[in-house]
């Protein structure tokens, strides 16, 4: 189907707003664009902080959201979107205000490196390090000691949650209690080109990776190609979302099925009508409402799982 009539505005009016070829414009012009078109949060929250995370690769910024004085709660880490090249802490704040609040978690943002100054494997280092320093209890995020945990991202930043997944385990660290993925691309290979809006084509995608990975054994690795990985069991449960019309959706789509067939407990979903980048957009699009809605719900069965009664709302969905 085609997008839904909602979708397409915010498409058309992203278009007056935004060069038409991401590929083809220079990098600091897209940035600059972006930090433009962030919109200033307006939803009140007990704490939002800013801390630096000093480590001997680089001293990593993320900010803290705290929905209340409590001091022992379960962490969410999110990883921003941009193909790796662009976004920051500025990006989506309103939406993880929302999330911290509704979750009853600390969400912890994570200002990763960005390429091409920084290529692989900067950014997925910076997230490992954020993600060992939460392990670590640091004052800052109050008690996390024994506390549930969850990696969440969109885009670039769900690519990151599969493949800080994948290494985490690899390397015997800490894992999280659960994965939240909004059309993270789990394969280089783009397999319905078809699917494209200029919110994502194909050739943003093949510049993306340009920009992030040069080798061709940084390509071949599960650390930046997720589907290549051997072995996909042993992961968190995980919540995995699609939208119809993006480049990257089978390809996602086939990496949730093979979790699944490895025993991890998956919620793959494929929101029809919509394109790459709704996910955060709850302002505008009913869509984006409802799977809000739906991740609030994955991540307090994931991470509170003793604060669930029999009023829970189980919310209908539409699974691939």
């Amino acid at each position: 189907m085609p997008l839904s009539p909602a979708a397409q505005n915010l498409v058309d009016a992203a278009a007056a707003r935004f060069p038409q070829s991401m590929s083809g414009t220079p990098l600091a012009e897209l940035r600059s664009v972006l930090g433009r078109i962030a919109v200033p949060p307006t939803t009140p929250i007990y704490q939002s902080r800013d801390v630096i995370v000093s480590t001997s690769r680089a001293d990593i910024p993320v900010r803290i959201y705290r929905p209340s004085a409590e001091r022992r709660l379960p962490v969410v880490q999110w990883m921003h979107s941009g193909g790796f090249t662009m976004g920051g802490l500025n990006q989506n704040e309103e939406y993880l205000r929302k999330l911290s609040i509704a979750a009853n978690v600390v969400v912890v943002s994570v200002d990763y490196r960005l390429a091409p100054e920084n290529p692989y494997p900067a950014a997925l280092d910076d997230c490992r390090d954020v993600w060992c320093w939460i392990k670590a209890s640091p004052i800052e995020l109050g008690e996390t000691t024994g506390v549930r945990t969850a990696l969440a991202g969109e885009s670039a930043g769900g690519t990151l949650v599969f493949t800080l997944g994948q290494q985490l385990r690899d390397l015997g660290l800490p894992m999280p209690d659960a994965q939240v993925s909004f059309y993270g691309g789990a394969e280089m290979r783009i397999s319905n080109p078809e699917h494209s809006t200029n919110m994502l084509t194909l050739a943003d995608c093949q510049w993306f990776w340009d920009q992030y990975v040069s080798t061709e054994d940084e390509r071949s690795s599960p650390y930046v190609n997720p589907a290549l990985a051997r072995d996909v069991g042993g992961l968190p449960s995980a919540l995995i979302v699609t939208a119809e019309i993006d480049p990257t959706r089978d390809a996602t789509e086939e990496y949730a099925r093979r979790m699944m067939r490895a025993g991890v407990r998956v919620e793959l979903v494929r929101y029809d009508g919509m394109m790459h980048g709704f996910a955060t957009l709850t302002g505008t699009l009913e869509p984006a409402r409802e799977l809000f809605g739906r991740t609030i719900d994955f991540l307090q069965s994931s991470l509170h799982p003793t604060d669930l009664g029999l009023d829970v709302l189980i919310r209908g969905r539409k699974d691939v």
